[in-house]
């Protein structure tokens, strides 16, 4: 029996031992006879009873088949593909590990509600098939996971008004420098103007805050309970580092919590941690309801602490970090989870249960790329058809790829671009502003660098983050500065949702 060498080829790669596999199952003796100095193909000599021979020559029959190499395209979700691939590549490597196949994801990607994109699987028919199912797991993981996010969501309350209030730019507050060395309002705008869905709060530098992200220790004490449901309930908050498995030229999904202008707001990247922050909220308002409040309350208010705090519309307790105390007598509060601000009385500040501050704070300072207003400062108008554009705090998904990095006097955060595929299209809200009359476009310089040509920074940035620890120590309450740029997969997380 001769078959072509690259078929033998193909047996021997998926099959090292086929002979001695034929040999079982047939009864015949099956070798490989000497090299005949002909390239193009390899005989083998079957030897045995006539059934044994025939049995032999059937079995390779099928081998030559089910070792084939073939090559199959699989069209999954294109929201799926950080889930498939896994933190630093580890989940596509344990399918290619497990099955043999080799998997290639396309370089370029749609984006949109319903986008897909296609994989590539090579390997044996039957390794095909197993990582075909593999990866399909993974999507099905994915989806669960991903309508848990939205059912949450849903339950969120809309934060703040519309309106705009004034601020005086200075002499209003009677504490010292904030223990991030920022002013409680370095922020502000040119105008004077702030929405109170997104006044300005702290600006620590980015790098500042990843240094300290990696520093942190983990939590090293808990608070006692009385009860082992309370002691469950502890654990939800434990999670460990975001997988961010998003490339800084990909797009990933957020909403806008709180905003100043389009060239300052913040988002909060979806994902287990935007659940996780769900539950917590959820647990915190359970727990202060309950509690003695006069044994909870703030003694002495310290510029920098993270305290719990009522949000002033609906009453749910967030967490804060304290600016500083306003002439008024109210302390100016800065909600590290939404980016926005309130002032409240000193006595309606409760002190910050341990476990609470193991969940990075979500609220990540960004700008919209490659925009800035048409004139010296963003209009009144300008404003709302962002807050419009951005469905801000209305806890609906936005597309954002990261660009850059913008740059002030005092701070530096990640420039992104937004994206609302919401109504079946894509829009692209900076030049949606432009459309409207509101800005002008620009290209991003970084460091004598164009936007694309600074996506290896971005990237080592998002390396860090992912190494970081995700909890908080009791020591460095006030560093909350440290938000953490979670991905839209965090794997460890999700396994005790599904």
């Amino acid at each position: 029996m001769t078959l072509p060498v690259d078929v033998y080829r193909n047996i021997t790669r998926y099959q090292a031992k086929f002979l001695d596999m034929v040999n079982q199952k047939s009864g015949a003796h099956v070798r490989v006879l000497p090299d005949s100095g002909e390239q193009t193909s390899v005989s083998f000599a079957l030897q045995g009873s006539k059934d044994q021979i025939l049995l032999a020559r059937c079995v390779l029959e099928n081998l030559v088949t089910e070792c084939e190499p073939v090559t199959e395209a699989l069209e999954v979700p294109q929201t799926a593909f950080g889930r498939i691939i896994g933190r630093g590549g580890e989940s596509l490597k344990q399918i290619t590990r497990t099955t043999g196949v080799k998997v290639f994801c396309p370089k370029e990607k749609a984006h949109g509600p319903a986008a897909k994109g296609s994989m590539m699987i090579t390997g044996t028919r039957q390794e095909v098939e197993q990582a075909k199912e593999m990866i399909l797991d993974k999507v099905r993981e994915d989806t669960m996971v991903r309508m848990k996010i939205s059912e949450s969501s849903q339950q969120r309350k809309k934060r703040g008004p519309t309106a705009v209030i004034q601020k005086p730019e200075g002499g209003d507050t009677e504490a010292p420098v904030c223990l991030n060395n920022n002013g409680p309002f370095a922020q502000t705008e040119k105008n004077g103007l702030i929405h109170t869905n997104g006044t300005a709060g702290e600006a620590g530098d980015v790098f500042e805050k990843l240094e300290e992200l990696q520093i942190s220790n983990r939590a090293t004490e808990q608070e006692e309970s009385s009860s082992s449901e309370s002691i469950s309930e502890i654990s939800k908050f434990e999670i460990p580092s975001p997988d961010l498995s998003f490339q800084p030229d990909e797009h990933l999904e957020v909403y806008v919590s709180a905003y100043e202008n389009p060239n300052h707001f913040w988002i909060q990247i979806l994902g287990v941690r935007s659940l996780q922050l769900d539950k917590l909220t959820e647990e915190m308002n359970r727990f202060y309801s309950s509690c003695n409040l006069a044994e909870q309350r703030v003694e002495t208010v310290v510029v920098g602490d993270i305290v719990a705090a009522q949000y002033r519309d609906h009453g749910t307790w967030n967490r804060a970090k304290v600016l500083g105390v306003l002439s008024s007598g109210l302390v100016d509060l800065y909600y590290v989870d939404f980016g926005d601000n309130g002032e409240l009385p000193r006595e309606s500040l409760l002190r910050m249960r341990s476990d609470f501050l193991s969940l990075p704070f979500q609220a990540i300072e960004c700008n919209l790329a490659g925009v800035q207003p048409k004139g010296d400062v963003w209009t009144d108008k300008a404003l709302d058809d962002f807050e419009q554009l951005t469905h801000c705090a209305c806890w609906r998904p936005l597309q954002a790829k990261l660009c850059s990095y913008s740059h002030s006097d005092i701070s530096s955060w990640p420039s992104v671009k937004l994206y609302d595929t919401s109504e079946g299209k894509t829009v692209d809200i900076g030049e949606e502003l432009t459309r409207r009359g509101h800005a002008v476009s620009f290209q991003e310089v970084v460091n004598g660098k164009t936007e694309g040509e600074n996506l290896g920074c971005l990237q080592r940035m998002l390396d860090d983050v992912i190494g970081a620890s995700s909890e908080l120590s009791l020591s460095c309450i006030s560093l909350s500065e440290a938000a953490s740029i979670s991905g839209s997969v965090d794997d460890g997380a999700e396994e005790e949702l599904l």
